[in-house]
């Protein structure tokens, strides 16, 4: 009889198999100190990523099943810094996340915050179980922007999440624990079928960043493009790359599970037959309704000429000014609408492909 093979090593292993005294020299050494931007990419485990996400997708079913809008969650983040060397994975530039813990805090669209007395006393108390019988500390911290899905994703810092995340780092970063903001977009994630988060650090007030650079490295000088994608604190924090690990027996185990249950789920599950999904979509079709309505109330009658919808309307001289903001606006509706009409159309196909193959008698 043949010898069970143990589960093959890799890189990811070391992501949970870490050196602890290298990492103390790390932790003592401080080096980011030096560098506002020295951290360059962030890992995170499947577990972490299942349970934010998961979190997330609470606070949209709770808002809506009471008649509202999303709630907007918060939670903790564990992990560490990469020690950088040969026996552990990613870079010293690298930060892993290995768990998350949600926090009892729900908020609304401006803002979400830590600062009850008894949250703030009970993420103490979990922070000192925690690291009693766990190798990695709290390095961070994550919430949700449960916002309108859009073309643009609604992972971002707000001026209160800067602010926040900046009063961690001042407190965590000098005592050898950098501190990470991660924010999720559960419903563009729920609508685009992948995780939608960010990683992100701020600047310090001192420094200053490249005149025009924003989050993520780009020279954008169009104010209103900043402005919508990363917020009005578009030049005080930047991103950081995401990528995921796994160990060798978590890969193992997920390959076991997509031939014996995953593929069966997905042949057998009709996800735009599902309530919450044709809800959603509902919506977003009403929401881009609205927006094309108010594009049209800042458009003037066109007398005596086209009949048809689009001929209807005309620019005067005297609003050319506005010509070019209303035309992006339109532009922007039209790619929702183009994503709309792509999403409903691949989960068509997905439906006619599964009728082809097992339904049609021939």
């Amino acid at each position: 009889m043949s010898e069970a093979k143990a589960p093959a090593t890799s890189m990811s292993d070391a992501a949970y198999a870490f050196d602890e005294e290298v990492l103390k020299d790390v932790r003592n050494n401080k080096v980011w100190m030096q560098d506002p931007k020295y951290f360059k990419k962030v890992i995170v485990s499947p577990a972490a990523t299942m349970k934010m996400l998961n979190h997330a997708n609470s606070g949209v079913e709770k808002g809506i099943k009471a008649g509202g809008k999303p709630v907007e969650i918060m939670g903790l983040i564990m992990g560490r810094p990469s020690t950088g060397t040969d026996r552990d994975a990613g870079d010293a530039h690298t930060l892993v996340v290995t768990d998350c813990f949600p926090l009892p805090i729900e908020g609304a669209e401006t803002r979400v915050l830590a600062d009850d007395a008894e949250v703030i006393n009970y993420m103490i108390s979990l922070g000192e179980a925690v690291e009693q019988t766990r190798k990695e500390k709290f390095m961070g911290w994550y919430h949700s922007h449960p916002f309108d899905v859009e073309v643009h994703s609604h992972c971002f810092l707000s001026a209160t999440d800067v602010s926040t995340q900046l009063q961690w780092q001042r407190s965590e970063d000098p005592h050898g624990n950098p501190w990470l903001a991660i924010v999720l977009d559960p419903l563009r994630s729920l609508a685009k079928k992948r995780p939608e988060m960010g990683a992100f650090r701020v600047y310090p007030p001192e420094f200053a960043a490249p005149v025009n650079e924003t989050p993520d490295g780009t020279i954008v000088t169009d104010e209103s493009a900043r402005l919508e994608r990363w917020g009005n604190c578009w030049n005080r924090y930047y991103t950081l790359e995401i990528d995921y690990f796994m160990s060798s027996l978590g890969s193992q185990v997920v390959s076991v599970l997509s031939e014996e249950f995953l593929w069966m789920r997905t042949l057998s599950s009709n996800t735009m037959q599902e309530r919450e999904n044709r809800d959603r979509f509902s919506e977003r079709i009403q929401l881009l309704a609205n927006k094309l309505d108010g594009c049209e109330a800042h458009l003037m009658p066109r007398v005596g000429r086209s009949a048809s919808r689009i001929g209807e309307y005309y620019v005067p001289e005297k609003q050319q000014s506005h010509k070019e903001a209303e035309e992006s606006a339109l532009d922007k509706i039209t790619q929702a609408a183009n994503e709309l009409a792509i999403e409903n159309s691949l989960g068509q196909e997905l439906q006619v492909t599964k009728k082809a193959l097992f339904n049609d008698k021939k």
